[in-house]
């Protein structure tokens, strides 16, 4: 093992970019050099770089793709994973559940956290109607944060044959 200095780096990008003809390993893409950094396995403060590959450098990847890395790795020790499966197990585990998964099956079914959002009806809509109504009855109030087209307001609007106009999303 050798320790590298900050000025090494640079080194070692350009021939590692070399061998690699330009060509990112994990977004399988060529770029720019400019575009490449030294990846590394990170240790903690108090622990020593060794043969397990804490504090070693791995290869030479686009900056990107090795944000991600590091953020999916904080993420993965963060949540416990590893109690579970080591991180390289789960990244190939989910690669194959992303691929063959219940999108795949006959039956599409869309989770209710992802149903249609109901139309906003837009103040202006609603002013014409009060401003047509003109205190001949009482009008419900506009939710200005939902902006729901309520019953009571949808019998107005057909009532007084004014077409409600909504927000385009």
């Amino acid at each position: 093992m050798k320790q590298l200095k900050q000025t090494d780096l640079k080194i070692i990008r350009e021939k590692w970019y070399k061998e690699q003809n330009g060509i990112c390993p994990i977004l399988g893409n060529y770029y720019d050099i400019s575009e490449f950094c030294i990846d590394h396995q990170h240790k903690l403060v108090k622990e020593v770089a060794d043969e397990t590959g804490k504090g070693l450098c791995r290869g030479a990847i686009q900056f990107q793709a090795n944000a991600l890395e590091g953020k999916i790795t904080n993420s993965f020790n963060r949540l416990g994973l590893s109690k579970h499966t080591d991180m390289i197990t789960f990244l190939r585990n989910l690669a194959d559940y992303l691929e063959s998964n219940k999108i795949h099956t006959d039956e599409k079914l869309i989770h209710p956290n992802e149903a249609p959002r109901k139309p906003i009806l837009m103040k202006s809509s609603y002013n014409k109607l009060v401003k047509e109504i003109d205190g001949k009855q009482k009008v419900p109030e506009f939710k200005q944060k939902k902006g729901n087209l309520t019953v009571p307001l949808k019998k107005l609007f057909e009532k007084y044959n004014i077409e409600p106009e909504f927000k385009k999303s």
